[in-house]
């Protein structure tokens, strides 16, 4: 079989030499020498501005008009305003906000909706608001808004809406711009040889060679980006797409900076270097695979559904063909695919803890859907949700019980730290595809429970080759001579848009799409109920929904449950 592995969590002193490192460079970047090393040329125009072939919101831009801001679906009101109205002072300078809100934010990534805004001249005066704000603030290095992966997002975003921020006669206020591009664009080139691992490093690279073809006397950032790039695509771009964040929506995220990244140097008259059109090609097909039959995104480590048109073009601007991927094991994943019935099943384990910060507890989870209708879904994510009423949907959101898959002890299979990284969990996931006559049969395995209730968890999925047979089996193996009796729950979570009602003695459960076609869920080894769950997938839309729920005791023998999901009407 097939292994994904995840190194045990190291102790606080293993890590001392990487944190005192970064303490020395970061107190070195707070200095007066420092901030004079950033002092360079001053650039008095652009050489030219990337193109960004992807719309914003409409509605997002009125938000930003109006003082507010959106992303995801929510938008976020000053609480201290009646009307939910920030001030430029007043966005800049507030602590109190999610790490997600805050990234967004500080990337100006809200450039895209802002530019959509009917009102070009409202829309241009308050960019250049918010910018200005923002300048007066951090014109200086800051550890938080300074980050390697922000200020690459960041620059790339003032060059791509360069007319949106720059379209001025005040000189002073356009002197400030450049100069502020000209000098993250050294911090970057500064910080080069120790850009964080995962996605952002490539997200920080992508902003210096940005900054080196757009920015004038920027030849050497292009040369130590390319030269960068060409080295780090094949180690952060995994041979079949993955990225170690394992988050769907990175996926996304990086292929459209690489797409753009891609068209700036054929822009500028540069050679697209051939490690960035197959980077392209790698993540396209990963892409592709991680979509439902509806062309959204399937809901694993922090992902939401996403834009079915916005995946469509992304897709297209790579130009990889439509040959569907079913095997993913370096970015641990696997998808079985027949006659329109697709599952997909999370066959890793968690990130790294360095980079886990959006990662979730659902390893061997799955989500399966019956051409453009999602039945079996994960959760979702709630990273832009308010946190009220001591209410936290994001923390929520990343628990093993909000994802289809099981729960042991009522535990998560990975630790969610207070710090909000993944601690321990599974440190060795493995998983094998067999195929016979058109039907397939994937089998894994994790470990996640075994050092703290000496138990294995397997599970097998079986889908037909006419898509309309589904049979699984959870299996606890028993791997310690001492275990606990405790009890555990298999969990279903169904999408809204699914009709379900409990059958026979609570022995079956029929789920009924919108199109009228029916699906008959049964079980054996355990007690089912019907249960309810909450969907947020879909960006702005906190779903009600339901859950199918096996529960039972597990004792000092292995516990096998065999479930199964069938097709009895057709739409």
């Amino acid at each position: 079989m097939a292994e994904l592995r995840r190194p045990s969590v190291r102790p606080f002193s293993a890590k001392m030499p990487a944190r005192f490192k970064s303490a020395v460079r970061q107190a070195g970047y707070k200095t007066r020498y420092y901030d004079m090393r950033l002092k360079g040329k001053h650039p008095l125009r652009l050489l030219g501005t990337p193109k960004d072939p992807w719309l914003g919101s409409v509605a997002g831009g009125a938000h930003i008009l109006a003082r507010r801001f959106f992303c995801a679906g929510q938008v976020l009101r000053n609480p201290a305003h009646e009307n939910g109205e920030w001030t430029p002072a007043q966005i800049w300078s507030i602590d109190n906000l999610s790490d997600q809100w805050r990234d967004y934010l500080h990337s100006f990534a809200w450039l895209r909706d802002l530019n959509r805004a009917v009102d070009r001249l409202s829309a241009r005066k308050r960019a250049m608001e918010l910018v200005s704000g923002w300048l007066d603030i951090y014109e200086n290095w800051d550890e938080y808004a300074w980050r390697s992966d922000l200020a690459g997002r960041r620059i790339v975003n003032w060059l791509a809406y360069a007319p949106l921020i720059l379209d001025t006669d005040d000189l002073v206020y356009r002197s400030r711009v450049l100069n502020s591009l000209a000098r993250q664009a050294r911090h970057l080139m500064h910080e080069s040889s120790d850009f964080p691992p995962g996605p952002d490093r490539l997200l920080a690279i992508s902003g210096l060679i940005q900054g080196g073809l757009f920015i004038p006397h920027g030849e050497d950032w292009l040369k130590r980006g390319l030269a960068l790039l060409k080295r780090e695509l094949s180690e952060e771009v995994y041979p079949d797409g993955g990225v170690s964040s394992r988050n769907p929506e990175d996926v996304l995220r990086l292929l459209k900076d690489l797409i753009m990244l891609r068209s700036a140097c054929r822009g500028m008259g540069h050679q697209v270097p051939e490690e960035l059109v197959a980077g392209i090609a790698r993540l396209a097909g990963l892409l592709r695979m991680l979509c439902h039959g509806d062309g959204r995104l399937a809901l694993f480590n922090g992902a939401s559904e996403g834009s079915g048109d916005d995946i469509r073009k992304t897709l297209e601007a790579a130009g990889q063909g439509d040959d569907l991927q079913l095997d993913a094991v370096q970015a641990g994943f696997r998808r079985l695919e027949k006659a329109g019935t697709s599952i997909i099943v999370d066959s890793g384990p968690p990130a790294l803890p360095d980079i886990s910060r959006n990662c979730h507890a659902g390893t061997l989870s799955f989500e399966m859907s019956s051409h453009a209708q999602r039945m079996i879904v994960n959760c979702g994510s709630g990273a832009f949700y308010p946190r009220e009423d001591g209410v936290d949907l994001f923390t929520i959101s990343r628990i093993t019980a909000a994802h289809s898959t099981l729960v042991l002890n009522n535990r998560n299979s990975s630790e969610i730290l207070d710090n909000g990284l993944i601690g321990a969990g599974p440190t060795v996931v493995s998983s094998r595809r067999l195929e016979e006559r058109g039907d397939v049969l994937l089998e894994s395995c994790h470990n996640g429970y075994e050092d703290r209730f000496g138990r294995k968890h397997w599970r097998l999925l079986y889908l037909n080759r006419e898509g309309d047979d589904i049979r699984g089996e959870d299996i606890l193996e028993v791997t310690s001579n001492r275990v606990e009796t405790m009890p555990f729950d298999i969990r279903f979570h169904l999408h809204p848009d699914v009709a379900a009602s409990v059958l026979e003695n609570r022995n079956k459960v029929k789920l009924r799409l919108p199109n009228d076609e029916v699906w008959m869920f049964v079980s054996r080894g355990a007690e089912m109920s019907l249960e309810d769950s909450l969907y947020l997938g879909a960006p702005g839309r906190m779903q009600r929904s339901r859950q199918i729920v096996l529960s039972a005791m597990a004792g000092e023998e292995d516990s096998v449950v065999k479930w199964a999901i069938k097709r009895i009407i057709d739409a």
